[in-house]
This record gives structure tokens, C-alpha cells and sequence, in this order.
């Protein structure tokens, strides 16, 4: 059923909406612009009109969950007290999402090892917001007294680069159940001691 006075706004929203549940249900690689512009009501060439390719669509959905996913962290981190639990917040937060995203929505993993490996502009945004989000919290922790560390961006470059395995897709569903895989808390502890807290 047409969709009618809807805004610019409005329709592109729809659209994203409709493409992302139709991605999620039956995967990118199966839904056409067709496909999304029968769900929201509209011609195909509306669909292109106002958004474009189905490519450039997959990026704005992308944009959207990353979007989501760093403010979810956020949120997550601002929950709890003190440098050492936010870290481990933003980082227990993010391999949960990881392994949720993996388990339950395989073909949104799809989609996101895509963008990961085409190297989209929207996913080294996400890694920049991920990697200042840690360096928030360090320098949190120095203002706080909880780390000494001379160079807060030093510090937050080296946790962020060893906390890859949390925050990469691809390596939480890899790594997931190896016997030598790293447990969040034990690669915690050894962050803190870098960072100059003491661990009883």
C-alpha cells in the first residue's frame, strides 16, 4: 500500500527500516530494491531516488547500527564507578555485542565482515569513536588518581590495539570456545598494571 506525506525524512527512514529488517531476514545479498521498495510501499525508482544504490543503502544501515552500538557502549560505561570497571565495561560490552551479533543474526555478521573487509569509511569512524571512548576513560582514571600513565594517548592507542579481540567481529566468532582464547578480566589485569593500578 502506497505510503503518502511522508518527508524526505520520513521516507528515508522507512527505507532504511525496510532494508534493514529485510537484510536481517533473508540476507544483502538476497534482497533486491525491489524487495525494499514493496516493503515500504513505494516504486523502485523512489527507492533510488532518495537513497540510491542498494550499496550505498547497506552503508547508511551500517552507519546507523554503528552509531547505535557506540552509544550503547556509553551507556554501559557511564553505569558503573571508577576508571578499571568502566574499561572493563566498554570492552565486556563490545565482545557481548560481538558474540550476540554472530550467534543470533548471522546475516548481519555477514554484513559487517563485508564492511570490515572493504574497509568503509562508516567502520573506521566506529573505530575512531571506540578507541576515544577508551581514552576518556583513562584519562578518567588519571584524573581520578586510579592510573598514572605519562601519555594518555599512548595509553589509550596501546589498550585499545591489545583489546582488538574483543572489539573485531571476525575474531570474536574465530576465537570463540579456543582453548586459548583471552578471558576480558585476565586481559584486564594486565591492562591495569600497564596503566599503573595495583591489582589485589
Amino acid at each position: 500500500m502506497p505510503r503518502l506525506n511522508l518527508t524526505e525524512a520520513e521516507t528515508r527512514t522507512l527505507i532504511l527500516d525496510e532494508a534493514d529488517r529485510l537484510f536481517t531476514e533473508i540476507g544483502y545479498d538476497k534482497t533486491t530494491i525491489a524487495d525494499i521498495a514493496r516493503a515500504c510501499g513505494f516504486s523502485s525508482a523512489n527507492v533510488h531516488r532518495v537513497l540510491g544504490t542498494k550499496g550505498v543503502i547497506n552503508r547508511a544501515i551500517a552507519e546507523r547500527k554503528l552509531a547505535g552500538k557506540i552509544e550503547h557502549l556509553r551507556e554501559a560505561v557511564e553505569a558503573v564507578e571508577g576508571a578499571p570497571m568502566r574499561l572493563r565495561a566498554l570492552y565486556a560490552t563490545v565482545k557481548q555485542i560481538n558474540q550476540e551479533t554472530f550467534i543470533e543474526h548471522k546475516r548481519v555478521h555477514q554484513m559487517v565482515a563485508a564492511a570490515i573487509d572493504e574497509r568503509w569509511e562508516e567502520v573506521q569512524r566506529y573505530r575512531s569513536r571506540l578507541k576515544a571512548l577508551s581514552r576518556e576513560i583513562i584519562a578518567y582514571g588519571v584524573e581520578r588518581g586510579e592510573f598514572n600513565v605519562p601519555d594518555v594517548d599512548k595509553a589509550a592507542s596501546a589498550v585499545h590495539s591489545s583489546g582488538v579481540r574483543f572489539c573485531h567481529p571476525l575474531l570474536c566468532a574465530e576465537m570463540e570456545g579456543e582453548p586459548d582464547d583471552t578471558d576480558v578480566d585476565v586481559w584486564l589485569e594486565f591492562v591495569l598494571r600497564g596503566l599503573g593500578q595495583r591489582v589485589s
